[in-house]
């Protein structure tokens, strides 16, 4: 072969090869808005091409440095790999650039569409609250705007400890919004209510939306309960008088003194609280006391109060021959609820027990039954004493007393109680299969906990079963999103069984199946003398329907018909846009009579645009 003509042959083999090796050329996807720009109430319709035929496509609008907000259900391309869709420009929604982006399931094509919000004004605040404090008794006013037209929603209260609590313990509010979203309800704090700060939280199901204010409960400081001795001192021979307050009404109150040697002996044998819950009771000092700082203890037996006034007895009478007072310490000296507090008290009789018990910062008694403790051969005794999870924070004080010496020693240490951490999830989103894990804490030790679930279409599910916490009040469980889970934002709910405690922890699972609307209409955009037709389903055989239609420019078609559903629960309906009616934005509502042969209330907003 000629070298001219091998040179032309491994030419072409070479640009066959490179050719061959070359992956086709994918079309770029495509896309646009009409209009581009618009103001609230304006539906923007968009059109993009260039997807997998057939591929699901999720949506997502951006607005100006805002986070981005999920169009659902998402929309699946035709044969030609094409699609329409449209978005609501909402009230309140900001001025400037937005972006609308498709993203394949399939192909992994990504496409991001430019639109303009012009006209916005800021909304008021979409829940408000006045007054926004007072004392326990006060009735706050709450209204609240934006909600889902006719949709019931949920509400409830967050208290400063963080524990949720019902409007009405145990009992459903029954809050739906007005035909224009309004809402308006009050709530007495009642007079036991903590003082701090509150939080109102709205969750309204058909805009998968949460609102919350806060306000504040100034709880007046209770009056100190009167405690005393009188007089605080004096010489053998006089009477003391103890004066204790802060007992329940009505409660057996003991009562004792302790030497300033640390023996216990008994003071007023049987005493009663007045109604106010106080006692009184005195003590005449003989002339032979021991001269030093005595205390007189009371302790209630139903409130387990405990309350050891300090006085003096003048002179110079020697303590009775025996060992000296029992004294004692604790390592550490401060700790968290949980902590294992070591105490060593000494001066107890060789060998007996000794029993004890530890006492709140407000005066209340860890009244449980426990094992004495016997003293070692130097009349020595040592406890290990694990502090509650849930234990006060402040001040408290450990009791010793010997059964055969009554001698009583007295160690006090402190407990610090940190801030609790928010209850979190992880990972915030995932598609269907992934596993999300939930931590929570503030729970009783070994506390049993129910759980369940809330759809983004407000749907309510069960949870995880068997879930407990530790011994610390802590809890972590987790949940696997179904493979047909739909997307959107969900909320696992946890409470428990003593406490009563509520955590709403939040997630979204993204790429879910899309959120098909039982309520539909049928075409989404017509003019003057178009019929739209309606259906939604979801309701009782036979049950009543109430509907009305919310025009464009603020004023509210009434029907004077309700509609029934059929056998499978489904209500149809059409209505013909009349001559002269504005343009715009419908909304047309539905809702559940709520007569008493039915119990069921189902409500749906339609939106549909006449141009």
């Amino acid at each position: 072969m000629k070298p001219a003509l091998l040179t032309f042959v491994l030419t072409l083999m070479i640009g066959g090869l490179a050719l061959a090796g070359t992956a086709p050329a994918a079309y770029a996807a495509t896309g646009s808005a009409s209009p581009t720009s618009g103001g609230p109430g304006t539906r923007i319709h968009f059109t993009a091409s260039g997807f997998t035929p057939g591929e699901r496509v999720d949506l997502w609008a951006t607005p100006p440095g805002g986070a981005a907000r999920p169009r659902y259900p998402s929309v699946v391309a035709d044969a030609a790999g094409a699609l329409v869709w449209s978005w609501d420009i909402a009230p309140g929604d900001p001025n400037g650039d937005w972006t609308m982006s498709a993203r394949g399931i399939k192909s992994d094509t990504l496409l991001a569409i430019p639109f303009t919000v012009t006209g916005s004004t800021p909304l008021p605040d979409p829940i408000r609250v006045s007054p926004d404090s007072g004392p326990p008794g006060t009735v706050f006013s709450f209204q609240a705007s934006g909600l889902t037209p006719g949709r019931r929603v949920g509400a409830w209260l967050v208290d400063p400890a963080g524990t949720s609590r019902d409007l009405v313990p145990g009992k459903d509010p029954n809050l739906v919004a007005t035909s224009d979203g309004q809402l308006s309800w009050t709530w007495s704090a009642p007079a036991n209510a903590l003082g701090g700060t509150w939080r109102m939280v709205v969750r309204d199901p058909g805009a998968n939306r949460e609102l919350s204010v806060g306000f504040s409960i100034i709880a007046p400081a209770a009056p100190a309960p009167e405690r005393s001795v009188s007089p605080p001192s004096g010489a053998p021979g006089t009477v003391f008088t103890v004066t204790v307050g802060g007992f329940t009404p009505g409660e057996q109150v003991g009562s004792w003194l302790t030497t300033p040697d640390g023996r216990a002996i008994d003071a007023s044998p049987y005493l009663i609280a007045d109604r106010n819950g106080v006692v009184t009771w005195r003590w005449a000092s003989p002339a032979s006391a021991q001269a030093g700082t005595w205390q007189a203890v009371s302790r209630g037996r139903e409130s387990g109060v405990e309350v050891a006034l300090p006085f003096s007895v003048g002179g110079a009478n020697p303590a009775p021959a025996g060992p000296p007072a029992p004294a004692g310490s604790v390592t550490p000296g401060s700790g968290e609820p949980g902590t294992v507090f070591s105490f060593t008290v000494s001066g107890f009789a060789r060998s007996e027990e000794v029993g004890y018990w530890p006492t709140q910062p407000d005066g209340t008694v860890e009244d449980a039954r426990r094992t004495p403790v016997k003293a070692d051969g130097d009349g020595r005794v040592t406890l290990r004493w694990e502090a509650p999870a849930r234990a006060q924070a402040g001040t408290w004080t450990m009791t010793f007393r010997g059964r055969e010496s009554r001698r009583e020693g007295r160690v006090a240490f402190t407990i610090v109680v940190a801030p609790r951490p928010p209850a979190s999830v992880s990972p915030l989103s995932g598609p269907p299969g992934t596993s999300f894990s939930f931590q929570a804490s503030g729970f009783n030790p070994i506390e049993r906990l129910d759980t369940w679930l809330e759809r983004p279409d407000g749907t309510v599910i069960a949870g995880p079963t068997r879930v407990r916490a530790d011994r610390s009040g802590a809890v972590s469980w987790s949940w696997t999103a179904p493979a047909d889970a739909i997307g959107g934002q969900w909320t696992m709910v946890a409470q428990g069984q003593d406490t009563g405690q509520i955590e709403r922890i939040s997630f979204a699972i993204t790429d879910g199946v899309p959120l098909v609307s039982p309520a539909q209409v049928t075409p989404e955009v017509g003019s003057v003398g178009t019929t739209f037709s309606f259906n939604a389903a979801g309701f009782k055989v036979d049950e009543l329907v109430g509907y009305w239609l919310n025009r464009p420019d603020g004023t509210i078609e009434r029907f004077d018909r309700e509609l029934r559903a059929d056998a499978s629960g489904t209500i149809r309906w059409t209505y013909t846009v009349p001559a002269g009616a504005p343009t715009g934005l419908y909304v047309m509502a539905v809702r559940s009579s709520q007569s008493d042969e039915v119990d069921n209330d189902v409500s749906y907003t339609i939106r549909f645009e006449v141009r």
